[in-house]
């Protein structure tokens, strides 16, 4: 009688990124780290949430630098996934601040080689629209709607949600446009919408590590609660969004996910 011997699969490692301090403050405060390891001017937290393996970076602020951190997350750790969360500006004119959008692609607006190669295309890729895992999108959507419906009251005072009108945020889908750009007047705006009709939602990182993930051919999605209109007042909102609810909003959308997972 032959005996089979069992294997177990290793346990799956998902890296997590953010861009802002406040987002990433609140996730370590809450997050089980055992390790942290430093390169160059990034440090990376090491650790499980809800007993699931992470590592959690501070992606910053733009593309250059959340692609580098990505592509360090990936070469050093071998993560089997990555989630992009944080804020951003609505596009589509049915957004408001405070909905969640799970990017289902991803296009860098201001990637333009042209004669050399097509607007908006990776040179060298011949791809300029990075598609997010379905399983992770799916993922996602469920965890986030989840959150609106059940707990949005636990994580995020009342009053700093009357402040910027938020009462029934939405969950939705569609395509996040990135670029080194802080979108806040109606010239940007409209050049987005004119030359990316199905924009739906815009911030400076989620495109540049799709274009890394999809170079590693690491599954990846992008989740971003909507703090702004992207218009002549995107500041102001901003502002008091990220002070007062962005970083609730990334923790719970990263503990629901988690527990997915």
């Amino acid at each position: 009688m032959k005996i089979q011997k069992t294997t177990t699969s290793p346990p799956q490692l998902t890296g997590i990124l953010v861009p802002m301090p406040e987002e990433i403050e609140i996730i370590l405060a809450r997050m089980r780290v055992d390790e942290v390891y430093k390169a160059g001017k990034r440090i990376f937290y090491i650790g499980a949430i809800h007993d699931n393996a992470c590592v959690v970076s501070l992606s910053r602020i733009g593309k250059v630098a959340s692609a580098v951190t990505a592509a360090v997350m990936i070469e050093r750790f071998k993560v089997d996934r990555i989630i992009v969360t944080g804020v951003a500006g609505g596009i589509a004119e049915e957004l408001n601040i405070g909905d969640i959008v799970v990017a289902e692609s991803c296009i860098q607006h201001d990637m333009d080689c042209r004669p050399l190669f097509p607007q908006f295309e990776a040179p060298l890729l011949e791809k300029g629209r990075f598609e997010c895992d379905e399983a992770l999108i799916a993922s996602a959507v469920e965890a986030c709607s989840h959150f609106i419906a059940h707990e949005l009251s636990d994580h995020v005072s009342k009053v700093h949600l009357q402040e910027l009108d938020i009462h029934t945020p939405e969950v939705r889908r569609g395509t996040l446009v990135s670029g080194d750009q802080f979108i806040g007047n109606t010239t940007q705006l409209t050049k987005i919408r004119t030359e990316i009709p199905d924009a739906y939602f815009v911030e400076m990182e989620g495109a540049a590590v799709a274009q890394v993930c999809f170079e590693y051919s690491v599954p990846f999605v992008v989740v971003r609660s909507i703090s702004d209109k992207a218009d002549a007042i995107a500041h102001v909102d901003f502002s008091n969004y990220i002070k007062n609810i962005a970083r609730h909003y990334t923790w719970a959308l990263i503990e629901g996910m988690m527990k997915k997972i």
